[in-house]
């Protein structure tokens, strides 16, 4: 997994204050995802991708709208160089096990390229 090529990345994710060292993500409910960032290139389009893993099984979370311009705010086309800000939520099924994992947020051009790579630990409770 490729790291993010973002400059100034900065991740806010709805129940997991800066001081918490795991995100709780309360089943039934959204959480909700902010990351503001520069990207160093250009890019007409970008795709949102969310993954949890749990042991070594890595499993995506199903998105009904993984296009970040359309659904996640981003202004497209993207400039080198000009801040965005990604915004969007998730919706945490009360199906979903009750279990600590890794999600992984990822952004990626339409070239393929990825614009952020973060994990980060989290709590479904």
């Amino acid at each position: 997994m490729t790291g993010s090529t973002a400059k100034n990345l900065n991740i806010k994710i709805g129940g997991c204050p800066d001081a918490v060292s795991v995100c709780r993500f309360p089943s039934g409910q959204n959480a909700s995802i902010e990351a503001a960032f520069t990207p160093r290139s250009s890019f007409q389009k970008a795709t949102v991708k969310l993954a949890a893993s749990v042991g070594v099984i890595d499993i995506d979370f199903p998105m009904k709208f993984p296009e970040a311009c359309s659904h996640w705010g981003l202004k497209c086309p993207g400039k080198a160089g000009l801040p965005q800000t990604l915004r969007g939520e998730v919706s945490v099924e009360s199906s979903y096990p009750k279990i600590k994992i890794e999600v992984t947020l990822q952004l990626f051009d339409d070239k393929g390229e990825t614009l952020i790579c973060k994990s980060f630990p989290a709590e479904i409770k």
